[in-house]
């Protein structure tokens, strides 16, 4: 369901063997997990962007449709969207079946050049930095996925991406507990602004102990670079996330009732973890269609 469209893994292949970075890839890769890990965001090169691609596409795309999906399902829309830190593109190949007007921001040329790749058109690329950004216009969306996390001054940032927007804003991060702090200091700023969650929260604050972190879940076949690029065995990756999507507008975000863990199946019932607008509640069904209900669904 959100795995990536044949002619773009085609096109993977294609900029692997026709730049001749094979053999730097694992290395490029290695590089780029290890300044991530240690928050040292460098200049990418045209190597690096390639092994980010092959490497990091698969799962940021599927999450970016997860995300997707979950807002379609609301029943609302947008006409326009802004994407800051598009990187390789993710986001405009999971909206090709939209009719929506797309405009992204990146700042890293090599990023610019594999997104242009991999996309085929002309897509209007911004290449300022963000916070430098000037603002032309308002749009109706504006979508920030494993953006904030390579921010150093998130609360500006964060600020000037609410300010870009009418509607909807999309905040996606890693599933870690830094990346769900993030969450959290969106969700801060959302209430100063006067924003409101629209998913997948069921309180304007957070119920969870400073020990917890929310943070959802996806598995995804791996492709033949993913595997070589992180030596793995197993034909699939299970990739963690935290997002949340705000609406400018007061939504009924408090008759959510999200499940923020993965579902305990016993003989006869399931337990489940659920964020509600009375705070984190563990609830137990004896009912058999709650056995199909996934982490991250609505109870």
């Amino acid at each position: 369901m959100f795995d990536l469209p044949k002619d773009i893994l085609f096109r993977l292949d294609e900029l692997s063997e026709t730049y001749g970075v094979n053999r730097n890839e694992v290395r490029a890769y290695s590089e780029l997990s290890k300044n991530y890990r240690n928050q040292n965001f460098k200049e990418m090169n045209f190597s690096h962007a390639i092994a980010y691609a092959l490497g990091r596409m698969p799962a940021t795309y599927g999450v970016i449709k997860y995300v997707l999906e979950r807002f379609k399902n609301t029943g609302k829309n947008f006409s326009n969207i802004l994407d800051i830190g598009a990187g390789v593109g993710a986001l405009k190949i999971a909206l090709r079946d939209y009719e929506i007007s797309y405009k992204a921001l990146e700042k890293s040329e090599a990023m610019r050049k594999v997104f242009r790749k991999l996309s085929g058109d002309d897509s209007k690329i911004y290449s300022e930095d963000f916070l430098k950004f000037q603002i032309e216009t308002r749009y109706q969306a504006v979508f920030a996925s494993y953006f904030i996390n390579e921010i150093k001054n998130k609360k500006s940032a964060l600020k000037k991406i609410f300010d870009l927007s009418e509607k909807y804003v999309f905040i996606l991060e890693p599933g870690t507990p830094n990346g769900f702090k993030n969450i959290l200091e969106a969700k801060k700023i959302a209430m100063e602004l006067n924003w409101y969650p629209l998913l997948p929260c069921a309180t304007r604050g957070c119920q969870l102990s400073d020990e917890d972190w929310c943070h959802f879940s996806i598995r995804l076949p791996r492709t033949k670079h993913h595997a070589k690029l992180k030596n793995a065995a197993l034909p699939y990756e299970d990739e963690k996330f935290c997002y949340v999507i705000f609406s400018k507008k007061e939504t009924s975000f408090f008759k959510n009732n999200t499940i923020i863990k993965r579902p305990m199946k016993k003989s006869g019932h399931t337990i489940f973890d659920v964020c509600t607008g009375n705070g984190i509640r563990r609830i137990v069904r004896t009912d058999k269609s709650s056995r199909k209900l996934q982490w991250g669904d609505q109870l």
